[in-house]
Protein backbone atom coordinates (compact mmCIF):
# COMPACT_ATOMS: atom_id res chain seq x y z
CA UNK A 1 0.00 0.00 0.00
CA UNK A 2 1.10 3.69 -0.85
CA UNK A 3 2.44 5.39 2.11
CA UNK A 4 1.27 8.65 -0.03
CA UNK A 5 -2.30 7.76 0.17
CA UNK A 6 -4.17 10.01 2.49
CA UNK A 7 -6.04 8.33 4.95
CA UNK A 8 -8.81 10.02 7.16
CA UNK A 9 -8.37 12.12 10.32
CA UNK A 10 -11.40 10.73 12.09
CA UNK A 11 -9.61 7.37 12.18
CA UNK A 12 -6.22 8.68 12.86
CA UNK A 13 -7.64 10.81 15.85
CA UNK A 14 -9.68 7.59 16.81
CA UNK A 15 -6.22 6.00 16.75
CA UNK A 16 -4.68 8.38 18.74
CA UNK A 17 -7.40 8.14 21.45
CA UNK A 18 -6.99 4.40 22.33
CA UNK A 19 -3.41 4.85 22.41
CA UNK A 20 -4.82 7.39 25.15
CA UNK A 21 -6.28 4.80 26.79
CA UNK A 22 -3.20 2.93 27.98
CA UNK A 23 -2.32 5.85 30.50
CA UNK A 24 -5.70 4.73 32.71
CA UNK A 25 -4.89 1.17 31.59
CA UNK A 26 -0.78 1.09 33.64
CA UNK A 27 -2.24 3.23 36.19
CA UNK A 28 -0.05 2.30 39.32
CA UNK A 29 0.20 4.52 41.99
CA UNK A 30 0.40 7.36 40.52
CA UNK A 31 -2.64 8.96 41.49
CA UNK A 32 -2.69 10.50 45.22
CA UNK A 33 -4.32 8.20 47.54
CA UNK A 34 -5.66 11.32 49.47
CA UNK A 35 -8.36 12.54 46.58
CA UNK A 36 -11.40 11.14 46.01
CA UNK A 37 -13.23 10.18 43.47
CA UNK A 38 -15.25 13.49 42.47
CA UNK A 39 -11.76 15.30 43.46
CA UNK A 40 -10.27 12.75 40.81
CA UNK A 41 -12.96 13.74 38.17
CA UNK A 42 -11.55 17.50 38.95
CA UNK A 43 -8.19 16.54 37.78
CA UNK A 44 -9.12 14.55 34.92
CA UNK A 45 -10.91 17.77 33.36
CA UNK A 46 -8.33 19.83 33.83
CA UNK A 47 -5.69 17.48 32.90
CA UNK A 48 -7.37 17.02 29.59
CA UNK A 49 -8.10 20.93 29.24
CA UNK A 50 -4.35 21.30 29.28
CA UNK A 51 -3.81 18.72 26.73
CA UNK A 52 -6.56 20.90 24.44
CA UNK A 53 -4.04 23.31 24.69
CA UNK A 54 -1.38 21.78 23.86
CA UNK A 55 -3.36 20.40 21.06
CA UNK A 56 -3.74 23.79 19.35
CA UNK A 57 -0.44 24.66 17.91
CA UNK A 58 -0.69 20.93 15.93
CA UNK A 59 -4.12 22.00 14.76
CA UNK A 60 -3.53 25.33 13.57
CA UNK A 61 -0.54 24.31 11.76
CA UNK A 62 -2.53 21.50 10.44
CA UNK A 63 -5.75 24.12 9.49
CA UNK A 64 -3.79 26.65 7.85
CA UNK A 65 -0.87 24.60 5.62
CA UNK A 66 -2.65 21.30 5.43
CA UNK A 67 0.75 19.38 6.54
CA UNK A 68 2.27 18.25 9.73
CA UNK A 69 5.04 20.40 11.96
CA UNK A 70 8.03 18.45 10.98
CA UNK A 71 7.36 18.59 7.06
CA UNK A 72 6.53 22.55 7.76
CA UNK A 73 10.13 22.84 10.22
CA UNK A 74 11.85 20.97 7.17
CA UNK A 75 10.79 23.54 4.41
CA UNK A 76 11.20 26.89 6.84
CA UNK A 77 14.62 26.05 8.88
CA UNK A 78 16.41 23.52 6.46
CA UNK A 79 19.50 24.15 8.58
CA UNK A 80 17.83 23.37 11.84
CA UNK A 81 16.81 19.59 10.45
CA UNK A 82 19.47 17.80 12.58
CA UNK A 83 18.66 19.42 15.71
CA UNK A 84 15.14 19.34 15.37
CA UNK A 85 15.46 15.39 14.29
CA UNK A 86 17.40 14.67 17.03
CA UNK A 87 14.94 16.40 19.90
CA UNK A 88 12.09 14.46 18.52
CA UNK A 89 13.75 11.13 18.24
CA UNK A 90 15.13 11.74 21.90
CA UNK A 91 11.61 12.25 22.28
CA UNK A 92 9.40 9.39 21.05
CA UNK A 93 12.19 7.15 22.18
CA UNK A 94 11.47 8.22 25.87
CA UNK A 95 7.76 8.17 25.59
CA UNK A 96 7.72 4.59 23.74
CA UNK A 97 9.83 3.70 27.00
CA UNK A 98 7.39 5.74 29.26
CA UNK A 99 4.35 3.17 28.35
CA UNK A 100 6.82 0.02 27.31
CA UNK A 101 8.40 -0.54 30.85
CA UNK A 102 5.56 -0.19 33.25
CA UNK A 103 3.69 -2.92 30.88
CA UNK A 104 6.54 -4.92 31.14
CA UNK A 105 6.32 -4.79 34.28
CA UNK A 106 2.64 -5.46 34.45
CA UNK A 107 2.87 -8.57 32.18
CA UNK A 108 5.23 -10.32 34.18
CA UNK A 109 3.95 -9.51 37.46
CA UNK A 110 0.13 -10.39 36.68
CA UNK A 111 0.88 -13.08 34.42
CA UNK A 112 4.32 -14.80 33.96
CA UNK A 113 6.25 -13.93 36.93
CA UNK A 114 9.54 -16.20 36.22
CA UNK A 115 9.81 -14.18 32.08
CA UNK A 116 12.22 -11.59 32.30
CA UNK A 117 10.76 -8.24 31.30
CA UNK A 118 13.21 -7.51 28.21
CA UNK A 119 11.95 -11.03 26.61
CA UNK A 120 8.51 -9.52 26.93
CA UNK A 121 9.95 -6.36 25.51
CA UNK A 122 11.74 -7.96 22.75
CA UNK A 123 8.99 -10.12 21.65
CA UNK A 124 6.38 -6.54 21.43
CA UNK A 125 8.97 -4.88 19.29
CA UNK A 126 9.59 -7.15 16.81
CA UNK A 127 6.11 -6.83 15.70
CA UNK A 128 6.50 -3.27 15.95
CA UNK A 129 8.81 -3.19 13.27
CA UNK A 130 6.36 -5.05 11.01
CA UNK A 131 3.61 -1.83 11.51
CA UNK A 132 6.44 0.87 11.20
CA UNK A 133 7.42 -0.20 8.09
CA UNK A 134 3.56 -0.83 6.97
CA UNK A 135 3.01 3.27 8.20
CA UNK A 136 0.52 5.04 10.20
CA UNK A 137 -2.50 4.44 7.45
CA UNK A 138 -2.23 0.68 8.01
CA UNK A 139 -2.19 1.19 11.67
CA UNK A 140 -4.94 3.07 12.26
CA UNK A 141 -7.18 1.12 9.91
CA UNK A 142 -5.79 -1.58 12.69
CA UNK A 143 -7.44 1.37 15.02
CA UNK A 144 -10.58 0.18 14.20
CA UNK A 145 -10.69 -3.54 15.18
CA UNK A 146 -8.71 -2.31 18.12
CA UNK A 147 -11.88 0.35 19.23
CA UNK A 148 -14.32 -2.54 18.66
CA UNK A 149 -12.48 -4.75 20.82
CA UNK A 150 -12.19 -1.86 23.46
CA UNK A 151 -15.61 -1.57 23.54
CA UNK A 152 -16.07 -5.31 24.25
CA UNK A 153 -13.62 -5.33 26.88
CA UNK A 154 -15.24 -1.86 28.84
CA UNK A 155 -18.43 -3.46 28.20
CA UNK A 156 -17.40 -6.85 29.83
CA UNK A 157 -15.01 -5.23 32.51
CA UNK A 158 -17.99 -2.75 33.48
CA UNK A 159 -20.82 -4.55 33.28
CA UNK A 160 -19.40 -7.36 35.27
CA UNK A 161 -18.64 -4.89 38.02
CA UNK A 162 -22.19 -3.87 38.73
CA UNK A 163 -23.32 -6.45 40.73
CA UNK A 164 -20.20 -5.45 43.38
CA UNK A 165 -20.89 -1.44 43.71
CA UNK A 166 -21.48 -0.73 47.21
CA UNK A 167 -21.76 3.02 47.74
CA UNK A 168 -20.80 2.61 50.83
CA UNK A 169 -17.07 1.88 50.46
CA UNK A 170 -17.13 5.21 49.48
CA UNK A 171 -18.70 8.71 49.00
CA UNK A 172 -19.40 11.47 46.41
CA UNK A 173 -17.68 14.32 48.89
CA UNK A 174 -14.71 16.25 47.68
CA UNK A 175 -11.59 15.44 49.30
CA UNK A 176 -7.83 16.48 48.60
CA UNK A 177 -5.74 19.30 48.89
CA UNK A 178 -3.81 21.43 46.32
CA UNK A 179 -0.48 18.98 46.21
CA UNK A 180 -2.99 16.20 45.66
CA UNK A 181 -4.50 18.35 42.72
CA UNK A 182 -1.32 19.04 41.14
CA UNK A 183 -0.13 15.53 40.91
CA UNK A 184 -3.03 13.92 39.87
CA UNK A 185 -3.70 16.38 36.90
CA UNK A 186 -0.32 16.54 36.07
CA UNK A 187 -0.86 12.32 35.82
CA UNK A 188 -3.94 13.51 33.34
CA UNK A 189 -1.84 15.67 31.45
CA UNK A 190 0.18 12.71 30.09
CA UNK A 191 -2.44 11.83 27.41
CA UNK A 192 -0.74 15.36 25.82
CA UNK A 193 1.79 13.00 23.91
CA UNK A 194 -1.27 12.18 21.48
CA UNK A 195 -0.89 16.00 20.16
CA UNK A 196 2.80 15.43 19.56
CA UNK A 197 1.78 12.13 17.48
CA UNK A 198 -0.97 14.49 15.75
CA UNK A 199 1.86 17.29 14.80
CA UNK A 200 4.39 15.23 13.53
CA UNK A 201 1.89 12.50 11.63
CA UNK A 202 -1.40 14.37 10.66
CA UNK A 203 0.28 15.48 7.57
CA UNK A 204 -0.99 12.92 5.41
CA UNK A 205 -4.69 12.91 6.50
CA UNK A 206 -8.28 14.56 5.04
CA UNK A 207 -10.73 16.05 6.43
CA UNK A 208 -9.78 17.62 9.67
CA UNK A 209 -11.94 19.29 12.01
CA UNK A 210 -10.93 20.72 15.16
CA UNK A 211 -14.43 18.90 17.20
CA UNK A 212 -12.88 15.91 16.32
CA UNK A 213 -10.06 16.37 18.48
CA UNK A 214 -12.22 17.39 21.14
CA UNK A 215 -14.30 14.59 21.07
CA UNK A 216 -11.25 12.37 21.06
CA UNK A 217 -10.08 14.02 24.32
CA UNK A 218 -14.00 13.93 26.01
CA UNK A 219 -13.81 10.27 24.97
CA UNK A 220 -11.06 9.78 26.83
CA UNK A 221 -11.70 11.64 29.75
CA UNK A 222 -15.63 9.38 29.70
CA UNK A 223 -12.79 6.37 29.75
CA UNK A 224 -10.90 7.49 32.46
CA UNK A 225 -13.84 8.58 34.42
CA UNK A 226 -15.41 5.21 34.50
CA UNK A 227 -12.82 3.47 35.43
CA UNK A 228 -12.32 5.59 38.25
CA UNK A 229 -16.16 5.11 39.02
CA UNK A 230 -15.26 1.35 39.49
CA UNK A 231 -12.39 1.12 40.83
CA UNK A 232 -13.72 3.70 43.14
CA UNK A 233 -17.08 1.93 44.06
CA UNK A 234 -16.74 -2.03 42.94
CA UNK A 235 -13.23 -2.22 44.58
CA UNK A 236 -13.21 0.51 47.47
CA UNK A 237 -9.79 0.87 49.47
CA UNK A 238 -8.62 -2.69 48.71
CA UNK A 239 -7.88 -1.04 45.28
CA UNK A 240 -5.66 1.19 46.68
CA UNK A 241 -3.47 -1.04 48.38
CA UNK A 242 -2.70 -3.08 45.25
CA UNK A 243 -0.74 -2.24 42.17
CA UNK A 244 -2.39 -1.88 38.67
CA UNK A 245 -5.96 -0.85 39.88
CA UNK A 246 -7.53 -1.55 36.31
CA UNK A 247 -6.23 -5.08 36.31
CA UNK A 248 -7.79 -5.55 39.90
CA UNK A 249 -11.04 -4.04 37.99
CA UNK A 250 -10.84 -6.66 35.21
CA UNK A 251 -10.13 -9.64 37.58
CA UNK A 252 -12.63 -8.77 39.75
CA UNK A 253 -15.02 -8.02 37.11
CA UNK A 254 -17.40 -11.62 36.60
CA UNK A 255 -21.15 -12.78 35.01
CA UNK A 256 -22.85 -15.37 37.13
CA UNK A 257 -19.84 -18.30 37.24
CA UNK A 258 -17.64 -16.58 34.86
CA UNK A 259 -15.24 -14.74 36.39
CA UNK A 260 -12.47 -12.36 35.56
CA UNK A 261 -11.91 -11.06 32.34
CA UNK A 262 -7.96 -10.13 32.63
CA UNK A 263 -7.12 -11.88 29.45
CA UNK A 264 -9.62 -9.30 27.76
CA UNK A 265 -7.42 -6.40 29.74
CA UNK A 266 -3.92 -7.86 28.88
CA UNK A 267 -5.37 -7.92 25.10
CA UNK A 268 -6.33 -4.26 25.33
CA UNK A 269 -3.47 -3.06 27.24
CA UNK A 270 -1.02 -4.97 24.63
CA UNK A 271 -2.30 -3.41 21.37
CA UNK A 272 -3.07 -0.35 22.94
CA UNK A 273 1.09 -0.05 23.98
CA UNK A 274 1.78 -1.68 20.54
CA UNK A 275 -0.24 0.87 18.66
CA UNK A 276 1.95 3.99 20.90
CA UNK A 277 5.23 1.91 19.92
CA UNK A 278 4.15 1.51 16.15
CA UNK A 279 3.65 5.18 15.89
CA UNK A 280 6.56 6.47 17.65
CA UNK A 281 8.04 4.56 15.09
CA UNK A 282 6.89 6.07 12.32
CA UNK A 283 7.27 9.57 13.60
CA UNK A 284 10.86 8.90 14.83
CA UNK A 285 11.32 7.63 11.08
CA UNK A 286 9.95 10.32 9.74
CA UNK A 287 12.23 13.00 11.70
CA UNK A 288 15.07 11.39 10.63
CA UNK A 289 13.35 11.20 6.69
CA UNK A 290 13.59 7.45 6.69
CA UNK A 291 10.03 6.52 6.60
CA UNK A 292 9.41 3.17 6.60
CA UNK A 293 12.88 2.35 5.87
CA UNK A 294 13.45 -1.21 7.44
CA UNK A 295 17.49 -0.79 8.31
CA UNK A 296 16.10 2.58 10.26
CA UNK A 297 13.41 1.13 12.15
CA UNK A 298 15.72 -1.71 13.65
CA UNK A 299 18.10 0.75 14.52
CA UNK A 300 15.72 2.63 16.18
CA UNK A 301 13.95 -0.76 18.03
CA UNK A 302 17.71 -1.93 19.08
CA UNK A 303 18.03 1.66 20.77
CA UNK A 304 14.28 1.18 22.55
CA UNK A 305 15.20 -2.15 23.62
CA UNK A 306 18.80 -0.97 25.62
CA UNK A 307 16.73 1.84 26.95
CA UNK A 308 14.39 -0.60 27.95
CA UNK A 309 17.23 -2.76 29.52
CA UNK A 310 18.99 0.04 31.59
CA UNK A 311 15.37 0.94 32.65
CA UNK A 312 14.95 -3.14 33.85
CA UNK A 313 18.18 -3.91 35.56
CA UNK A 314 18.67 -0.14 37.03
CA UNK A 315 16.28 1.51 39.08
CA UNK A 316 17.53 5.16 38.86
CA UNK A 317 17.26 4.67 34.92
CA UNK A 318 13.72 3.32 35.51
CA UNK A 319 12.61 6.19 37.39
CA UNK A 320 13.92 8.96 35.15
CA UNK A 321 12.09 7.12 32.02
CA UNK A 322 8.65 7.03 34.04
CA UNK A 323 8.95 10.11 35.44
CA UNK A 324 5.81 12.11 35.08
CA UNK A 325 6.67 15.57 35.73
CA UNK A 326 9.76 14.55 33.29
CA UNK A 327 7.28 13.38 30.83
CA UNK A 328 5.07 16.53 31.05
CA UNK A 329 7.62 18.90 30.26
CA UNK A 330 8.90 17.20 27.49
CA UNK A 331 5.81 16.68 25.64
CA UNK A 332 4.99 20.70 26.32
CA UNK A 333 8.59 21.38 24.66
CA UNK A 334 8.03 18.91 21.79
CA UNK A 335 3.70 19.82 21.01
CA UNK A 336 3.27 23.48 21.81
CA UNK A 337 6.76 25.25 22.58
CA UNK A 338 9.22 24.31 19.29
CA UNK A 339 5.82 24.33 16.87
CA UNK A 340 4.66 27.67 18.19
CA UNK A 341 7.90 28.97 17.46
CA UNK A 342 7.04 28.39 14.14
CA UNK A 343 3.58 29.41 14.20
CA UNK A 344 5.28 33.19 15.54
CA UNK A 345 8.20 33.16 12.72
CA UNK A 346 5.30 32.84 10.61
CA UNK A 347 3.38 35.40 11.40
CA UNK A 348 6.28 37.44 11.69
CA UNK A 349 7.37 36.36 8.31
CA UNK A 350 4.07 37.76 7.05
CA UNK A 351 4.14 40.72 8.41
CA UNK A 352 7.00 41.81 6.94
CA UNK A 353 6.22 40.86 3.56
CA UNK A 354 2.86 42.53 4.22
CA UNK A 355 4.94 45.93 5.04
CA UNK A 356 7.45 45.31 2.00
CA UNK A 357 4.14 45.40 0.00
CA UNK A 358 3.16 48.29 1.47
CA UNK A 359 6.58 50.10 0.95
CA UNK A 360 6.76 49.14 -2.35
CA UNK A 361 2.61 50.42 -3.43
Amino acid sequence: MSSKLRFSSKRFLLTLMLCACSVILLQNYDLSPNASFTFNLICVASGLAICFVLFIPAIIIKSRTNLDFLTVAAVKTPRLKIPIAVFYSVYFIFTAEFFLLPYTDMFRKKYYYDVTPCLIAALLLITCVYAAIKGVNVITRFGIFLFAFAMLTNILMFGGSLGQMDFSLNTFELTGGFPDYIRNTLYFVTPAFIAVLFACLSGKTKNFRIRQTVFALIFTGVKYALVLFFIWFALGAYAQRQEYQTFLLSRAAHFSSFGGIESFYLALATMSVFMIISLMLCAVTKSVKRESDLKTVIIFVVILFAAHACGTYLNSVKEILTNTTVFVIFTAIAAAVIPSAYIFAGRKSNARKALHNITMS
